[in-house]
């Protein structure tokens, strides 16, 4: 298992956030802090790329959808794009998958809002 990526760069009023490696049950502290803070710190629009999670497990997506939550309050959301197949899978197979919506790319996710 590999050690969570996370990278942010603004896009205009959106934020696009790049994460990648394992989130399990070590990396999802990290995540739900990380999130929590570029949430904090105003953004709103969130586009998460997920092209390099190799593995996502129930706590991986308890940050994400905590922080979407935190994010609706605020009045934004997370979309996420660029999801592989086998992430799909288990968000599918967890019943998360109508949580969000999903785009194939950052650019789509980026002008759906």
């Amino acid at each position: 298992m590999s050690a969570l990526q996370y990278s942010s760069s603004k896009k205009g009023d959106k934020v696009l956030i790049k994460i990648g490696g394992s989130l399990d049950l070590d990396a999802a502290p990290k995540l739900n802090k990380k999130l929590g803070d570029d949430i904090d710190k105003g953004a709103k629009k969130i586009v998460l790329n997920l092209a390099d999670v190799d593995y996502i497990a129930s706590a991986g997506l308890g940050a994400i959808i905590s922080n979407n939550t935190k994010a609706v309050k605020g009045g934004g959301e997370i979309r996420l794009s660029s999801m592989p197949e086998k992430v799909a899978k288990i968000f599918t197979l967890l019943g998360f998958i109508n949580l969000f919506k999903i785009y194939t790319n950052d650019e789509e996710a980026l002008k759906s809002f």
